[in-house]
């Protein structure tokens, strides 16, 4: 592309979203072309701001007629690559589309456009009395558009569902630049293919959601923490069942390793052991009192102990406990950041199969280079765990990720046996799309590139992800 051909094609961008919402500085594109993953090369050629869906589409028009390649954008906190534009495409960023409606009380709904953060929803239905139930580590930050791009999951997924539970309805701008408005807050419509769930999930390769109406909930009753420690992996699975056989309203139930938990009192400020002794596991239990305010956790950690399955345990007292005790969880990805070179997985199995997986997992990173450490925690109530593999930050990077990527080959292709997935939840993008015949089988992976071509027949709605 030529210097002039650059220059007209910036023009007739600022004239569709102003002077100040194209940006083509080359350091600011860096950040904006690119996710957490931190590991693409990252050259798109102009990000916009468009400030209403009518500007998306007219951006998206004019891609179209150019033939151009659009990655939508929202708060960029992927680890899977979908959000990288590394061939001089047009990133489109919905940061400026940030309205939330007045909360419906009665249809306990909630409007919002794409770029408004997962944060900023829970705080305006809380203000309102209700509850969002959609929570993540990265809330902050995340956007309301890329949550539903990628099915987010998050922290409370085991009792409310990720975001498809979450979404009622959806605006899309197709790849046409046509806006398909099934923005709609019904609770039942059968009639028909509910098309908004081909695009929860589909990464922006269909096209750019730019508006939702979202599900709300009457807040919680008083929930109580605990943090339990494990002997065993196959313990955290039977503290499952009891608690669930038990009758325990479960909000939350997560786990992690001690060399997580080692690696956290190292680099999180502040952070430290509820414990006097370590223990090789730890479970983060969230539980919502019964009816009437009966306590629910002292009774279910007794029968935990009567069971044998847990080691120690200690219940958050106030809500400063809750924070700290929730924060050896939730500040585990920092520290692995802070701590070493760091390539991630997130997959999912039946929970029931988590068992015999791990004792295979062993196995397999026992075989893994010397300097390479193995750290897993996840939301392992809903299968989902997360492997990270962490080298030491003196190593050179490349290196480390090529080897890396060796152990990762070997555990995903454990997965088939378990009919477990690659992703649970940060999808495919650019990082894992060799691995995508782990988790679906050819007949699917061609349906889906056909929908892909009927939707997006020039192939400019987010190119390269999910497909080459």
């Amino acid at each position: 592309m030529t210097n002039h051909e650059t220059s007209e094609i910036m023009t007739a961008l600022r004239k569709i979203v102003g002077e100040r919402h194209v940006v083509t500085d080359p350091a600011e594109l860096q950040v904006l072309g690119c996710d957490w993953t931190k590991i693409f090369f990252v050259d798109p050629l102009a990000a916009v701001f468009p400030a209403s869906t009518g500007e998306v589409a007219d951006v998206v028009k004019f891609c179209k007629e150019h033939g151009l390649g659009i990655v939508p954008s929202g708060g960029r906190t992927g680890l899977a690559g979908g959000a990288v534009a590394g061939n001089k495409e047009i990133v489109i960023s919905l940061k400026r589309m940030t309205r939330i409606d007045p909360v419906d009380r009665v249809g306990l709904t909630i409007q919002c456009e794409a770029g408004a953060t997962t944060q900023a929803v829970q705080e305006a239905a809380s203000a309102a009395g209700l509850f969002f139930a959609l929570d993540l580590a990265a809330k902050g930050s995340s956007h309301i558009g890329g949550n539903i791009a990628t099915n987010a999951g998050g922290l409370k997924l085991i009792r409310y569902g990720g975001m498809r539970e979450q979404v009622l309805g959806i605006e899309v701008v197709l790849p046409d630049g046509s806006i398909l408005d099934m923005n709609s807050r019904l609770r039942k419509n059968n009639t028909g293919y509910d098309l908004k769930h081909l695009f929860i999930g589909s990464e922006g390769t269909l096209g750019i959601v730019t508006r939702a109406t979202l599900r709300l909930m009457a807040k919680p009753r008083n929930v109580q923490l605990a943090c339990i420690a494990v002997r065993n992996f196959s313990d955290i699975t039977k503290i499952l069942t009891i608690a669930s056989m038990e009758g325990a309203t479960i909000t939350a139930f997560e786990f992690f390793t001690d060399v997580a938990h080692g690696i956290v009192l190292q680099h999180a400020q502040g952070a430290r052991t509820p414990f006097q002794q370590r223990a090789p596991f730890y479970v983060i239990l969230e539980v919502e009192d019964a009816v009437g305010g009966a306590s629910v956790m002292e009774p279910l950690l007794e029968k935990l102990y009567e069971n044998d399955v847990c080691i120690d345990a200690v219940i958050a007292q106030n809500s400063a406990q809750f924070k700290e005790l929730w924060s050896l969880r939730e500040n585990i990805t920092e520290s692995l950041s802070a701590h070493g070179h760091v390539r991630k997985n997130d997959i999912s199995l039946p929970v029931d199969m988590l068992d015999p997986f791990i004792r295979e997992l062993v196995d397999e990173v026992a075989k893994a280079p010397k300097d390479i450490e193995v750290v897993l925690f996840g939301h392992i109530g809903d299968g989902n765990l997360h492997i990270n593999y962490v080298g030491p930050k003196s190593g050179d990077k490349k290196q480390f990720q090529e080897a890396a990527r060796k152990v990762e080959e070997r555990i995903f292709s454990l997965l088939p046996k378990y009919k477990g997935s690659i992703s649970a939840e940060h999808g495919i993008g650019l990082l894992k799309k060799k691995d995508l015949k782990f988790s679906r089988s050819e007949a699917e992976i061609n349906l889906m590139r056909g929908l892909k071509k009927i939707v997006d027949p020039a192939g400019i709605m987010n190119p390269g992800k999910i497909f080459d």
